[in-house]
């Protein structure tokens, strides 16, 4: 299991590692690169081909590919079926504390229409456990703290986090919220992470003084944080911003700075950027963190949207402005001579935003390219609505599309996504 000296050393390790540049974070980059492919290419077989061979060379990944050669790729000998079985059984059971031959396995969310399986070894835990202390924990690691994790799944990975000073509590989301938040009112933490829907309940329990906690740090994972579940999470609990940890099962890749600004994790993993348009892009992954399933070259198909401002934190790392949504989730359109229209996530969301006081939404789009929009509201705002789709299509040149209205509801067991797309092209 993971050691509580080791997650100290890389505590300190990251908290006190800074670089005054970015030419010297890359040849930083470069150097850790170089290391870390000369290890991988001599332990896994799926890689071996690519032995001494530039980083540039090696094939884009993904986690279909992934999952088809998990067993040539890993560097641990575990094989898929059996992590698999195994994974499943641990959430079934709702136990996440056994291991196969000392490796954490756990499974993705499966939001990308692939389940996935993750493998941690106990140095990577320490190392993830270290670097996440270092990066969200205000002050001194040494002053007590309380932290509340909602999640689908507990791991070892987030057991790691918990000292003598540090006292780490799983609330797990299939349970009727009603009893999480009388356990949350209990334990009486100071910093709170879970996915934003549920931070929203949360803070509408604050709100109507069902619980009286007082956090001085929430933490947004999992899920789009939308502008206005910012600011009621904010005024719930006089906040004057809300982190965020951008985190899969690819890794680590991006937290909230004291600034309020998001940066991306670039001293643990080298991101290429596959640019949609002058600020949006694709983050195609190489963790040179993770040895046990290596992350190289991992394409994710997630919008980010990059900040040109420098910010006043210091850091040189790069500032992303939002993490807009899934590649998946842009919307289809038409022109009238049968071009393609593609509309980023962010275009859909003011459509409702930009209607009136509006504060549950989801906007589906079928495979047919009719628009489902699922609000409780009135007919006026209704009607905004439809205009502001219109503007769209007339400032995008695209045929308007049927828009039908339906109550609002989600699935809770399942990540929320406001602006979801079935249409694949």
């Amino acid at each position: 299991m993971a050691n509580k000296l080791n997650i100290l050393k890389y505590y300190m390790l990251f908290k006190n590692k800074k670089f005054s540049n970015r030419e010297i974070l890359e040849e930083y980059q470069q150097n850790r690169i170089k290391k870390h492919l000369k290890f991988v290419t001599t332990q896994s077989e799926y890689y071996e081909k690519y032995k001494d061979v530039d980083l540039s060379k090696f094939p884009i990944m993904n986690k279909k590919l992934m999952m088809d050669n998990f067993d040539k790729l890993n560097t641990v000998n575990i094989q898929k079926n059996k992590a698999l079985e195994f994974a499943i059984e641990a959430e079934k059971e709702r136990n996440f504390k056994p291991r196969i031959n000392n490796i954490t396995i756990g499974l993705s969310s499966g939001t990308s229409n692939t389940r996935g399986i993750f493998l941690l070894s106990d140095t990577e835990i320490e190392k993830w456990a270290g670097f996440i202390l270092a990066r969200i924990i205000p002050g001194e690691l040494l002053k007590k703290h309380k932290i509340a994790f909602f999640m689908r799944a507990n791991s070892n990975l987030y057991e790691s986090v918990g000292s003598g000073k540090i006292k780490f509590k799983f609330f797990d989301i299939y349970k009727p919220i009603e009893e999480n938040i009388k356990e949350l009112n209990n334990f009486n933490p100071d910093i709170i992470v879970g996915q934003p829907s549920v931070l929203k309940e949360i803070s509408t329990a604050s709100s109507n003084n069902v619980i009286s906690i007082n956090p001085s740090k929430v933490i947004s994972i999992a899920e789009v944080l939308e502008h206005q579940d910012e600011e009621i999470i904010k005024k719930a609990f006089k906040l004057t911003k809300v982190d965020q940890v951008y985190q899969c099962t690819e890794g680590c890749l991006a937290v909230t700075c004291q600034c309020g600004n998001i940066h991306l994790n670039e001293d643990i993993v080298y991101f290429e950027k596959e640019y949609l348009d002058d600020k949006r892009f694709i983050p195609v992954l190489t963790d040179f963190s993770r040895t046990s399933q290596p992350i190289i070259r991992y394409r994710l198909n997630d919008i980010l949207v990059e900040s040109k401002e420098k910010c006043g934190c210091g850091s040189c790392f790069t500032v992303i402005e939002k993490i807009e949504g899934r590649e998946d989730d842009v919307f289809i359109f038409y022109k009238q001579n049968g071009e393609i229209v593609k509309i980023f996530p962010d275009f859909i969301r003011r459509c409702i935003l930009f209607s009136g006081d509006i504060d549950n939404y989801r906007i589906l789009q079928e495979e047919n390219l009719k628009i489902n929009v699922y609000v409780d509201c009135n007919e006026e705002l209704k009607n905004k609505i439809v205009e502001n789709f219109k503007k769209l299509s007339k400032d995008y040149n695209f045929k308007f599309p049927e828009i039908s209205f339906y109550s609002y509801t989600y699935d809770k067991s399942k990540k929320l996504k406001r602006v979801e797309s079935l249409v694949r092209m």
